[in-house]
């Protein structure tokens, strides 16, 4: 694996828990732990009439969001996050939202980057009469374990219908699945000591945001923002030790 193609399994992981965290946050109220917003949105939507869209932009989030964990069918699901993306960048600009367009934008972008990775397969969309289509998709050549990916789609399925009836069996559902996520992952032979240990801070780092509502609950003797601040702030130093492995290691290649 090039460090071109670990870097997309990044973003791909990334946006794949920022929505899958994002819609559970909103189909329960808030008491899931996520990185962007509105909790509420399913709750402010109701008075205007628009519950069931609530639900609709929720459950989307989630499963789109799966569907790019999975890796096997993160084409799919990237394609979804498209319009996704740019309903919520267009919708911050118009509400005048201080800072927020500029990250959305950056969501937005690194969607775009994921998916021209896989342009050898989705040129024929632009270029039909002399495009070859290259199959299957980068991706897929790396992971091709189709059980556990549909493994992890049906556990944020049943994540989504529970998530009305207990937070934290949504929760525990959740956690599962980033696990199995992480475990299909790391089934790659060829990851290097620096990339497996951004993997491993960053699952660190997604496990922590995600409990860190019951974290809060029990009596600390230290403030339990450090049990999540921690493994993010880690994950940031482990990426720039595999940036600098990668960069010593290409200047060597040169000599």
């Amino acid at each position: 694996m090039t460090f071109k193609d670990f870097n997309t399994l990044l973003i791909r992981l990334f946006l794949g828990y920022l929505f899958t965290s994002s819609g559970l946050c909103k189909l329960t109220d808030g008491h899931f732990g996520q990185l962007i917003g509105p909790p509420l949105l399913i709750a402010q939507l109701t008075p205007h009439g628009l519950r069931t869209f609530g639900f609709f932009i929720a459950i989307s989030q989630v499963m789109s969001g799966a569907l790019v964990l999975t890796q096997r069918y993160s084409l799919v699901g990237l394609i979804m996050l498209v319009p996704m993306n740019l309903g919520i960048l267009m919708v911050t600009i118009s509400q005048n939202w201080q800072g927020t367009p500029y990250v959305d934008a950056v969501f937005t972008l690194l969607n775009l980057l994921a998916l021209l990775y896989e342009w050898n397969t989705l040129k024929f969309l632009l270029f039909p009469e002399t495009a070859a289509i290259q199959i299957p998709p980068k991706v897929n050549q790396f992971f091709s374990n189709t059980w556990l990916a549909l493994v992890i789609i049906g556990l944020f399925g049943i994540g989504c219908f529970v998530s009305r009836y207990s937070y934290a069996l949504t929760t525990a559902l959740a956690t599962l699945a980033y696990l199995l996520v992480y475990l299909n992952v790391f089934r790659i032979q060829s990851f290097i000591w620096p990339y497996r240990l951004v993997l491993g801070m960053s699952l660190a780092a997604i496990i922590s945001v995600t409990i860190i509502g019951y974290l809060l609950k029990l009596n600390w003797p230290f403030s339990p923002m450090l049990l999540m601040g921690l493994p993010i702030f880690g994950t940031f130093i482990a990426y720039l030790i595999a940036l600098g492995w990668y960069s010593i290691r290409q200047w060597k290649l040169k000599q």
